[in-house]
């Protein structure tokens, strides 16, 4: 398909699902704030002036990652949560079994905490700077100190995966996790580990 002037038409792509959740997220977001009462839109533009913004502004930034995340709207602005420095990612173990890769993680985390997942695409072994992590999910409660994190993996790369019929023994997969302040996010705690051969091949 061609424009006029013989200029080809530029391809629409489409929006992933990702993209979508948090434009609907944010215009949930919006649209509460017009159902705030004066009461509480004055709490949201006095603490938003020590932020240099807007109080429907600073409601949205603080609502809308919440719900998207399935969380319950704040009609209050947020206390100033005290940031632990200490690391409470340990490590990435991938483990395969008759073909089903497992990838899990160790971790300490805060109680209470809301903890964000990123994770790459499988990387040849000489990759390992500036390696892109999109977001695969929340990070679900640890069992033991450990969590699964395989489904919420292949959600988001599996297609790709499949697509490409990506080998994955011998690949490196680099793991984020993230501390999710309604402030504001922490900064990103990182493991990797490389997909081994199935434990019940023959040597």
């Amino acid at each position: 398909m061609t424009r006029k002037h013989g200029k080809p038409a530029r391809r629409k792509h489409g929006r992933s699902p990702a993209q979508r959740e948090w434009t609907a997220a944010l215009g949930r977001a919006s649209i509460a704030w017009e159902y705030l009462d004066d009461k509480h839109r004055l709490l949201w533009n006095v603490d938003a002036e020590t932020r240099r913004m807007s109080g429907q502004r600073y409601f949205v930034k603080i609502n809308a990652p919440r719900l998207r995340d399935g969380l319950e709207l704040l009609t209050k602005p947020p206390r100033s949560a005290r940031y632990d420095p200490k690391c409470v990612l340990k490590q990435l173990v991938i483990t395969q079994r008759r073909g089903r890769v497992v990838l899990k993680v160790e971790v300490d985390l805060l109680p209470g905490a809301r903890y964000t997942v990123w994770g790459s695409r499988p990387c040849n072994l000489g990759v390992s700077r500036y390696v892109h992590c999109p977001r695969l999910g929340l990070l679900s409660p640890p069992v033991n100190g450990w969590c699964d994190i395989t489904a919420l993996y292949f959600r988001k790369h599996g297609d790709y995966i499949i697509e490409h019929e990506l080998p994955l023994v011998g690949k490196r997969i680099y793991i984020r996790i993230r501390l999710e302040r309604d402030e504001g996010p922490s900064l990103y705690e990182e493991v990797r580990a490389v997909v081994p051969a199935s434990e019940d091949e023959p040597d």
